[in-house]
């Protein structure tokens, strides 16, 4: 009797050591599936009331400027066409709260930014000065 205690005792230590190591080789896969979602279907662009739109290193305005995309169609200044960049995510989802924000000198402020993948690297736009569009 003593013998089948031991040994359900030690076999239920080997699981829990074995469902552990599998709880450590599934972090990278979750990993693997977020840089897989940056080959986003999905864009954003400036809205038409906003000439241009700011891609972020970081969700805040004082975040590194790494692009910013143009509307040149309607009121705004260049010639003919819309800048746009992919969404990280494939449904344009996945905005978050950040730091505020106003899309024209003395307008509202916002505070939500949408995440953006630039060069493979996810980024942020600041969305209330933009729009997003699904195919």
């Amino acid at each position: 009797m003593r013998v089948t205690r031991l040994l359900a005792l030690v076999s239920g230590i080997l699981l829990a050591v074995v469902g552990m190591a599998g709880t450590a080789t599934a972090a990278p896969a979750s990993a693997t599936f977020a840089k897989a979602s940056a080959s986003a279907t999905g864009y954003a662009a400036p809205d038409m009331v906003y000439c241009k739109l700011n891609v972020r290193s970081g969700a805040t305005s004082s975040s590194s400027l790494l692009r910013t995309l143009y509307n040149r169609n309607g009121s705004c200044p260049g010639s003919s066409g819309h800048d746009s960049i992919n969404c990280w995510i494939s449904n344009c989802s996945g905005a978050i709260q950040g730091g505020s924000y106003t899309c024209t000198t003395g307008g509202r402020s916002y505070s939500t930014w949408l995440p953006v993948n630039h060069r493979g690297t996810r980024a942020w736009v600041a969305i209330k000065c933009g729009t997003y569009v699904l195919p």
